[in-house]
């Protein structure tokens, strides 16, 4: 009897082992197709954000190009940065005689406005605004079309 019951229990247990190892083998194929969806939605992913900053990027322009052909071509303080460097080539380098962007210690966010880094940065909003502006000519037909200006790449201040 003691023999039939350990013959029993020898089958029941390679009965068992058996069902635990093709779970295994389930588990590894569940597995697998996981990472597989997960792969695919980080590249779904990275598709998205690569297509909002395209989307952000073109609204950018065309608003820029509105701005130009209605004649009210004029740097504000709820533009973006992005706008702002849309706006006139130079932007980006009267916005670095600041300190507002140009190198990793005064980096802006190019969805930032213009009024929130002069407040978040201690720079006077008005002044930003009449040396960005001065950089817009006055156009051709009421468009308004931007003129290079010789910005000095030195500012000294004098303050004795």
């Amino acid at each position: 009897m003691t023999t039939f019951v350990s013959v029993a229990a020898l089958l029941i247990a390679l009965v068992t082992l058996g069902y635990a190892w093709m779970l295994n083998r389930e588990l590894d194929r569940a597995r697998e197709r996981l990472d597989r969806y997960n792969r695919s939605l980080f590249k779904a992913e990275e598709s998205i954000r690569t297509l909002r900053a395209e989307l952000e990027d073109a609204t950018t322009r065309l608003q820029v190009e509105m701005l130009r052909r209605s004649g009210d071509a004029r740097f504000s303080p709820q533009m973006t940065v992005r706008a702002a460097t849309l706006l006139h080539p130079q932007a980006q380098q009267v916005l670095a005689g600041f300190h507002l962007g140009g190198c990793s210690s005064c980096a802006v966010e190019p969805d930032e406005t213009l009024a929130e880094i002069c407040a978040s940065r201690g720079v006077d909003e008005a002044e930003l605004l009449a040396n960005l502006n001065q950089l817009l000519g006055n156009g051709v037909n009421g468009v308004s079309q931007p003129q290079m200006v010789k910005i000095p790449n030195v500012h000294l201040d004098l303050a004795v």
